[in-house]
């Protein structure tokens, strides 16, 4: 998800979607005493399921409430790999769609005709409709990976696994007690201006045997929100017709 043209009108989605699974490939493996930026991944994918597991899904949906202010929307979110996408929006009555669907994004707010993404824009949503995160084959996705030691989130330690691809800078909080992630935090540029944006994760459960937070709040530009995940599910049948570029809403 590291790309500097992600922090575009996409980065608020990011946000709301906050990563629910990441599995462990050959990274680079930056050295903080005797412990690897990639011991610690690897304890991370052992706490959410396990790489078999992982690597096994093939769709993932996603049901939300999220909360900002005094607004309350509600979105879905389906993925099948590797790299089907379709986020549904509704906020304040108002239906959004963005999606990708193998080779073209589009999207579509309201009543208006669908529109097809930009090449950069598309490019971006592209790199965001990967099934598997960073984490898989950081390498790939060339993203280098760096432990810079520990830090307290809420009253515990915490790994700080920096992933940075570019101008941009990645700081997941890897619990040492649970290898569940706890916080994240970006850090780029958009349209020249620097920019940070925080979301913790919490309530962590089992679904289908792979550990989802339940929980998560941010902090973006000082905008604050937080969403909290009505039903998860891996494998469930996914239509791939609802991926394709479709007519306008009545």
């Amino acid at each position: 998800m590291l790309r500097k043209s992600v922090v575009s009108s996409f980065l608020a989605l990011s946000l709301t979607l906050a990563p629910t699974l990441a599995a462990a490939g050959e990274g680079q493996e930056c050295t903080q005493g005797k412990l690897t930026a990639q011991a610690v991944v690897d304890k991370h994918v052992k706490a959410l399921g396990g790489r078999e597991r992982l690597k096994a899904v093939k769709t993932f949906q996603l049901t939300t409430v999220i909360k900002e202010g005094d607004t309350v929307s509600t979105s879905t979110l389906r993925r099948v790999r590797p790299n089907l996408f379709r986020y549904d929006l509704d906020k304040n009555g108002v239906k959004t769609t963005k999606a990708f669907d193998g080779t073209q994004g589009w999207t579509v707010e309201g009543s208006a005709a669908p529109q097809r993404l930009d090449k950069d824009k598309n490019a971006m949503l592209a790199d965001h409709a990967l099934f598997d995160e960073a984490l898989l084959d950081p390498k790939a996705r060339g993203v280098t990976l760096a432990l810079d030691g520990t830090e307290d989130v809420n009253g515990a330690p915490a790994f700080k696994l920096v992933l940075t691809r570019g101008a941009d800078k990645e700081v997941r909080y890897i619990d040492q007690q649970s290898h569940l992630e706890v916080k994240r935090i970006y850090a780029g540029t958009h349209e020249g201006k620097a920019f940070t944006k925080t979301i913790a994760f919490s309530d962590y459960r089992s679904v289908d045997g792979i550990m989802v937070s339940h929980q998560a709040s941010w902090d973006a530009d000082g905008k604050k929100g937080e969403k909290t995940v009505q039903s998860a599910r891996y494998d469930a049948p996914v239509d791939a017709a609802v991926f394709k570029l479709q007519t306008p809403r009545s």
